[in-house]
């Protein structure tokens, strides 16, 4: 069964906030979009849809951007949501969501030019390891450290998004200052006090893990990753991280420290040319 917004308000919108579960982790992004529908700084068009089955649903958010979600779909309902729904129709998009369902979609619908742009996977602990710090010291963040921080912040945007996603300085500095001023980065430094890596802190989930490319290879990340992610399962039980998918290094220190995959996630461009 379909539900809009449009033909079905009252259904659409109890499904969407009571059922789904927007504030699960793996709904992060789709939560961030809503949030931003809610206080008027996003679009959401007529044309969203939710395809509900007895234990099973799809949603398909118009804004923006496309943002396809699902849970215990099957590939029936497909043909219910070409009725009012096709991927084709939309030229120069980009979509975000639940990779394996993108990734169905896409092939039913037959797209034939689509780029991935980001694939994420999300990770789950509530059982951290522990590792010993030898001799290094792990810090909030000060303000006596903003500028060195703030390059090694812009430098992770230039290497996560590939030069596509560039910061400057004085953003990077204002973002800094925000985390130093709340108490949410870390930093590990050795006995010459020289910066190795910081992390950040968005409760419930860990930020940005960075370690500078001079001290790479050296297991920083994971003796930061660790320190980080306790303070957070000490709190609330469980921590959370999202990392990219292609980046090796990262994935091996998110299970190096206990984590273990939960959610894949994918965005990608069709229908461009």
């Amino acid at each position: 069964m379909n539900l809009t917004p449009k033909d079905n308000p009252q259904e659409f919108n109890k499904v969407l906030f009571q059922e789904i579960g927007i504030n699960l982790f793996k709904h992060k992004y789709l939560k961030d979009y809503i949030d931003g529908v809610q206080s008027g700084i996003r679009k959401l068009y007529d044309a969203s849809l939710i395809n509900k089955t007895g234990d099973g649903w799809i949603l398909i958010l118009h804004g923006d951007i496309l943002l396809i979600y699902g849970h215990n779909w099957n590939k029936a309902q497909f043909s219910e949501i070409k009725q009012i729904f096709d991927l084709n129709d939309y030229t120069n998009y980009a979509a975000g969501g639940e990779a394996k369902l993108i990734g169905e979609l896409i092939e039913y619908f037959k797209v034939d030019k689509y780029t991935v742009r980001k694939e994420r996977i999300f990770y789950k602990s509530d059982k951290i390891i522990d590792f010993e710090t030898n001799g290094l010291k792990i810090e909030l963040g000060k303000m006596s450290e903003l500028n060195e921080l703030a390059i090694m912040l812009q430098l992770y945007y230039h290497e996560e998004y590939k030069g596509e996603n560039d910061k400057s300085l004085s953003e990077m500095q204002q973002r800094m200052f925000q985390l130093i001023h709340t108490a949410k980065v870390y930093t590990l430094k050795n006995k010459s006090n020289n910066l190795l890596s910081f992390c950040s802190i968005i409760d419930p989930d860990i930020g940005i893990l960075f370690t500078n490319p001079e001290h790479r290879e050296k297991g920083y990340g994971k003796i930061l990753l660790s320190h980080c992610s306790k303070l957070l399962e000490n709190e609330n039980g469980a921590v959370y991280v999202m990392t990219d998918r292609n980046e090796v290094g990262s994935n091996r220190v998110c299970k190096a420290v206990g984590f273990n995959s939960i959610y894949e996630f994918s965005m990608i461009e069709i229908n461009y040319g």
